[in-house]
């Protein structure tokens, strides 16, 4: 038998980059909501959680999140974020596209995200480039603040898929040193790619087993997985 492979990915930054849509879309949203009108030029998204986010956003304006308030604002960010996404210039990183489709052909391969947006705008902005369905589980952001123990859920949702007491090898790729820390705490392989705001010193700092520049080497990457360099 062979070992089934978990490959976690992190969406922006590591992936793609949609040219501040979210952050527009976050600002309307609870502008939408809660009626606060902010900016929120002082948050860095690069390695948050969108749950964290908005506990964050409520402290600074002063305001009280009820679980209520909390379900609201994530049924309304993903309709803003819907609009928000095409007002710039979405970016595929180089490589992406042929490296997710190169893994999702795999029968080992199982393809998941561990990322830090709510789940319905995590789908938005990979449908932005048909990726989409590669995608058939993962964890996000509305559902821990935490991203650790949002990659501890998504863990556990590929050993769901796979028969009982099966050991895979995983491995996840993010951006940040959070995608680091997560890797971790699921004893995967953390890959970071430099294609965010971290360069990577940093990502070596954080821990990181490998660091690339861009994902544009498949070959090499495919390698460094476990597949052959024709999978």
């Amino acid at each position: 038998m062979t070992t089934p492979i978990g490959v976690f990915f992190d969406i922006d930054g590591t992936l793609l980059h949609v040219d501040g849509a979210g952050r527009r879309a976050f600002s309307r949203a609870i502008e939408t909501v809660f009626g606060w009108q902010d900016t929120i030029e002082y948050i860095q998204f690069a390695g948050a959680t969108d749950l964290d986010v908005l506990h964050r956003i409520a402290k600074v304006q002063g305001g009280t999140l009820t679980e209520s308030g909390i379900r609201k604002f994530f049924d309304q960010l993903p309709a803003e974020l819907a609009n928000t996404a095409h007002e710039g210039d979405a970016t595929l990183f180089s490589g992406v596209r042929e490296l997710i489709e190169r893994l999702a052909a795999h029968p080992d391969a199982h393809l998941g995200l561990i990322t830090g947006n709510e789940e319905r705008c995590a789908r938005i902005k990979l449908s932005l480039f048909g990726l989409d369905p590669h995608f058939a589980f993962g964890a996000y952001g509305h559902e821990h603040g935490d991203r650790i123990e949002i990659a501890r859920l998504a863990d556990q949702r590929l050993l769901e898929l796979l028969p009982p007491d099966t050991r895979p090898r995983r491995y996840l790729l993010g951006d940040t040193p959070s995608d680091i820390a997560a890797a971790r705490a699921i004893d995967a392989t953390a890959i970071g790619v430099a294609t965010g705001v971290f360069g990577r010193q940093a990502l070596l700092e954080a821990g990181a087993d490998l660091v690339l520049d861009t994902l544009a080497n498949t070959g090499e990457i495919l390698a460094f997985l476990g597949f052959s360099h024709s999978a």
